[in-house]
């Protein structure tokens, strides 16, 4: 396949652009919204990652330019939210004002009726693409692929497809998440046909990998040298490598770049805060503090397009909660085909509960 450089195009129903009527400037925007949201003066936020939320020198920017709203960060963990959130729905009291998810985890709420439908063109003058009918704002794209140790392998010997990670010098040595993350969206997006695609998860089986549980794992791996080469996220290898490790990201094409996006909640307790900070994280202030971060978009003008280009790849984006349901049937499949995943879990668990004792 070709390799390209990916501007992804906007889809008509999933762009939302200000009206000629409401051509306000993002600030002027935000700032009809700052006193009822400084009246409210908190947000309570659900995310994992401060990154998407602006990173230390963002959100110091947003209280320069908005004080008087305490940010409080929520740790429900992605899997539960959306438990924990009908429960509070039904009983009348719902505890955070938004969180940061992936469209998958907000679509059991936006079929419920619980994520609040957004006027976009009060918030921004950008373009912006939402899901679940303008009620999930996509502020990322979370690019994931495969990694090496620049320490382990040379410049002319890394892969350069995913074929070469069957090479026999790589075996025992690639540190790979048992979930097949990074490879599944080569069967959903119809890039191999099914043979092709069923063999290659067999032979990267008979590479015997090193297993993780999690990309964060095999990371770890990676920069410690016990694996020369893994799963990663581009965002995470970027972090890293400002901390000094000795790893590169390899943008095998094509690679996936997975929607991480956010929503404000039906019932939230802060609600016109909510909207004074979700309109700043699509703000160009907002944007730029997230691309200094590796947990922007990809598009002209940020880090993350002059690294797809530098490196000529293709990047494939999920357009539809379509596109990401089909790849996670997918995931499902390939953790089922190498059946370690289970039993990674709970040896994970095991040494979280020990280290909590």
């Amino acid at each position: 396949m070709k390799a390209r450089m990916l501007v992804v195009p906007f889809l008509a129903a999933l762009v939302t652009t200000a009206s000629d009527a409401d051509a306000a400037s993002w600030e002027d925007k935000l700032n009809k919204l700052y006193p009822a949201a400084k009246a409210e003066g908190e947000i309570i936020v659900n995310s994992a990652r401060h990154e998407e939320l602006g990173g230390k020198a963002g959100l110091a920017k947003f209280n320069k330019r908005f004080p008087g709203i305490k940010l409080t960060i929520s740790g429900i963990a992605g899997s539960k939210l959306a438990s924990v959130v009908i429960a509070e729905s039904k009983a009348g009291r719902v505890s955070i004002d938004l969180f940061r998810s992936d469209p998958s985890r907000a679509e059991p709420l936006a079929k419920r009726g619980l994520l609040e439908k957004l006027d976009l063109a009060t918030l921004t003058d950008q373009q912006v693409r939402t899901f679940f009918d303008s009620s999930f704002v996509k502020l990322s794209d979370h690019i994931t692929n495969f990694v090496y140790n620049t320490d382990l392998v040379k410049e002319a010997d890394k892969p350069k497809s995913y074929e070469d990670l069957l090479n026999p010098k790589w075996k025992q040595r690639i540190a790979l998440d048992a979930r097949g993350g990074q490879i599944s969206h080569l069967l959903a997006k119809k890039v191999w046909d099914e043979k092709k695609f069923w063999d290659y998860v067999k032979a990267l089986q008979g590479q015997s990998p090193i297993w993780t549980a999690r990309n964060t794992e095999a990371m770890a791996k990676i920069t410690s040298g016990e694996a020369a080469i893994g799963t990663g996220s581009y965002a995470a290898i970027e972090n890293l490598k400002q901390r000094g490790a000795p790893v590169e990201f390899l943008f095998l094409s094509p690679a996936l770049s997975q929607v991480r996006g956010m929503a404000i909640l039906k019932g939230a307790p802060h609600p016109n805060a909510s909207k004074l900070f979700l309109g700043w994280l699509m703000s160009p202030e907002g944007l730029e503090a997230r691309d200094k971060l590796a947990v922007g978009v990809i598009e002209p003008g940020t880090v993350a397009y002059q690294k797809v280009k530098a490196a000529n790849a293709e990047i494939m984006a999920e357009d539809k909660i379509e596109n990401i349901l089909d790849r996670l049937a997918v995931q499902k499949k390939v953790t089922n085909e190498w059946g370690v995943y289970k039993t990674l879990r709970k040896e994970r668990r095991k040494r979280r509960k020990k280290k909590k004792e």
